[in-house]
């Protein structure tokens, strides 16, 4: 009885060592062909698969952008550069440009945008004309007279064009319909022209 219950435990042993060999050799195959195709030579060849990173992260780059913020106490305003995360498509370039401004400046700086602000939409035109598409609150909530006006304008059209060189013009517009001007100094109904803001 003793001999059958050896013979039957060795049987058990030499069947777990087999398994766990097994499994072994499975860790190691699939170890090899991971680095082989994700990080070695594979990962260029024809019969590599074409992507092992999201799309949404291959768009995505870090880009320095300039923008422009108040200096505190007058008119002018100051040049700030950032690093910013952007992605390839041009509204969504766009946006995260005007998403960091409307978060404010770094200590020393003041924004000139109304609290509240947010960019809706962006419109891009083959002849070079980007439209911005604020909410309500960039008219109803602007304070301010002619400088301040002037700083809040200059703001938005530098910013588009040290950042976007296809720009040459930047029409506002309020809940998607133009608008005759922001604080009642600028008019701001047809696009304004870079050039005459530099």
């Amino acid at each position: 009885m003793s001999d059958l219950r050896r013979t039957l435990h060795a049987g058990l042993d030499t069947v777990r060592r087999r398994r766990w060999i097994a499994i072994g050799a499975a860790v190691v195959v699939v170890g090899f062909l991971w680095y082989w195709f994700a990080l070695g030579p594979g990962r260029r060849g024809g019969g590599a698969p074409s992507r092992f990173v999201p799309l949404a992260a291959e768009l995505e780059g870090i880009r320095g952008v300039t923008l422009y913020y108040g200096a505190p106490g007058t008119d002018s305003l100051v040049a700030e550069y950032r690093d910013i995360v952007v992605k390839d498509r041009s509204p969504d370039r766009v946006r995260s440009i005007y998403r960091e401004l409307l978060a404010g400046p770094s200590e020393g700086r003041t924004s000139p945008f109304p609290e509240g602000v947010e960019l809706l939409n962006t419109y891009m035109t083959q002849r070079g004309t980007l439209y911005l598409d604020w909410n309500k609150i960039l008219v109803t909530g602007f304070r301010g007279g002619t400088g301040r006006e002037r700083q809040l304008l200059a703001s938005i059209v530098l910013t588009a064009a040290d950042n976007l060189p296809e720009v040459e013009r930047v029409g506002i517009l309020v809940d998607g319909n133009p608008v005759e001007t922001i604080g009642g100094h600028y008019d701001t109904l047809t696009p304004l022209d870079v050039a005459d803001w530099r």
